[in-house]
């Protein structure tokens, strides 16, 4: 999906692997919550906040931006689907984005 325009240190580009993280009774109110995925090893900076797909058996490569993650209308920035992730990879970035939002 395109994620352009973006500002600042967003993650650009005009197609962007994503991975959808919200459930679908959510996205039919036609919002998404997603998370970049990129192949860019700049982002080792961000460890401890990225899920790697290595070895998860999908066909799509690179890392789970978990500090890129936003809303977006798939409709709008015509995204389409390319695979299913792994329900192991899902639960992992779930996990993660906990840690980001649960209190101290």
């Amino acid at each position: 999906m395109c994620l352009n325009p973006t500002a600042g240190k967003e993650i650009t580009g005009d197609y962007r692997p994503c991975l959808v993280l919200s459930p679908k009774a959510f996205n039919r109110l036609g919002i998404t919550l997603i998370a970049p995925i990129t192949q860019g090893g700049n982002y080792a900076r961000f460890e401890g906040f990225t899920v790697t797909l290595m070895g998860s058996g999908t066909d799509t490569q690179g890392v789970v931006l978990i500090s890129g993650i936003r809303m977006a209308d798939l409709v709008a920035r015509k995204a389409t689907k390319v695979e299913t992730a792994p329900s192991e990879i899902v639960d992992e970035v779930l996990a993660i984005l906990t840690t980001l939002v649960e209190p101290e």
